[in-house]
């Protein structure tokens, strides 16, 4: 997918480090025996945060072992056992990344189209694992991103409609399956949030490429195609952070009772992590600024 959701690693816990790591191993693993080999090419920190998010609304407590594998072989590592979470995140993680190669298909031209229609005849393998059993929910995948595909062709002049539709696929990936009536409408709460998020980061991200290429980007409609000064990055930055503090007031009804290494996880990629991601792209000067501020001190000290 994109991996604009992260955690901010410097503010996070020890334990909670060693948690994510270990989630993310896990779903590495899941998506070797679930959707094959190739699939976990694709592994993202945006489906990781799939999976942390099932586990804290899912009556599972997982377990840990300590393995190796084939990027650090020499040396054993914590790894989260499968579970009901990592299974399904990992299939969800390869339908999502097989409907993006496709709909990368319709939009690219040139080496860039014949690139994705390699990745997706490489990919069809994994794909078909993905869809066994969750039928229902590729279908769900492909009627949303047909849905944000059409609405992108018609060059519409918003970034809130096209976010609006992959916020309601992020929600409808992360509540799937959750039959909890309470739960459901916080994962749901959740995957809009980050949806919004994702779609947002991502059309931010590649304003110069989408110009370059002429292709759809809400801002480059929105603003004729001028570069974005100060005060609109500003109006951005919190609007986002308006999206955010919804899927922060979600997690406060989450049932986590005292998963406190999962739910500071969770609160740090919601609350640090993706704020971070967004300063990165919108004001990469100011934390250039930051950081050096910070070593002056360090040096003054």
């Amino acid at each position: 997918m994109f991996g604009y959701v992260k955690p901010y690693v410097p503010e996070l816990k020890m334990i909670e480090n060693q948690y994510y790591k270990a989630a993310y191993c896990g779903l590495c693993r899941a998506m070797r025996d679930e959707t094959g080999i190739i699939s976990r090419m694709t592994l993202s920190y945006d489906i990781t945060f799939l999976a942390l998010i099932r586990l804290a609304l899912l009556p599972e407590k997982p377990s840990f072992d300590k393995k190796r594998c084939f990027v650090h072989p020499m040396k054993k590592k914590t790894v989260m056992k499968s579970c009901d979470s990592l299974t399904y995140s990992a299939h969800a993680g390869t339908l999502l990344t097989y409907h993006k190669i496709c709909d990368d298909i319709s939009d690219e031209r040139g080496t860039k189209k014949l690139k994705a229609k390699i990745l997706r005849l490489v990919f069809s393998s994994s794909y078909k694992k993905a869809k066994k059993g969750y039928e229902e929910l590729d279908l769900l995948i492909k009627s949303r991103l047909d849905e944000l595909h059409s609405l992108e062709k018609e060059m519409i002049r918003s970034a809130d409609r096209p976010a609006a539709i992959f916020g309601s696929l992020m929600a409808s990936v992360t509540s799937f399956g959750i039959e909890e009536d309470e739960n459901r409408l916080i994962s749901e709460a959740i995957g809009n949030a980050v949806g919004k998020f994702i779609y947002i980061a991502d059309a931010l991200d590649d304003i110069e490429e989408d110009k370059e290429k002429n292709s759809y980007n809400p801002f480059l409609l929105l603003f004729d195609g001028n570069e974005l000064d100060k005060e609109k990055k500003l109006d951005i930055e919190g609007a986002i952070k308006g999206i955010l503090k919804k899927a922060s007031d979600a997690i406060d009804l989450a049932p986590l009772d005292g998963r406190r290494d999962l739910e500071g996880l969770i609160r740090n990629i919601i609350t640090l992590g993706m704020p971070r991601i967004c300063e990165e792209i919108l004001f990469p000067e100011r934390i250039k600024n930051n950081e050096n501020i910070l070593k002056t001190e360090i040096n003054d000290d």
